[in-house]
């Protein structure tokens, strides 16, 4: 089936995520600065931060998270338009989505985002 598909066809698009050769992350719509997101699903996303930029952002799942602050055990983020303070290997609820900090360090800071 792939190749009898054409470069240009309308129905390119359609057949690879019918085939899902697209990403989970291209599903997500996900737009990064100073960060990096992988999304295993429509629900589900791990953000790497980096730590010393002046702006670190992500949208995922529809909603926008930047760095506030961080220190060496918690980091406060802005999660669509609400800061949240969360410790290292616990978690916070916002809204309908849950963010756990899984690690942090002098360089990035690794959260991971659910949507309940």
């Amino acid at each position: 089936m792939i190749a009898t598909l054409r470069r240009g066809s309308r129905w390119t698009a359609a057949a690879l995520l019918t085939l899902g050769l697209a990403g989970p992350a291209t599903l997500a719509g996900c737009s990064a600065e100073n960060a990096s997101a992988n999304c295993a699903s429509t629900s589900e996303c791990t953000i790497t931060f980096q730590r010393n930029a002046d702006k670190a952002k992500v949208s995922v799942l529809g909603v926008d998270i930047s760095v506030v602050s961080a220190t060496d055990d918690s980091v406060t983020l802005a999660v669509g338009g609400q800061q949240v303070t969360v410790k290292r290997d616990a978690s916070a609820s916002v809204g309908s989505l849950t963010v756990n900090l899984t690690s942090i360090s002098d360089s990035e800071i690794v959260v991971k985002v659910t949507r309940s």
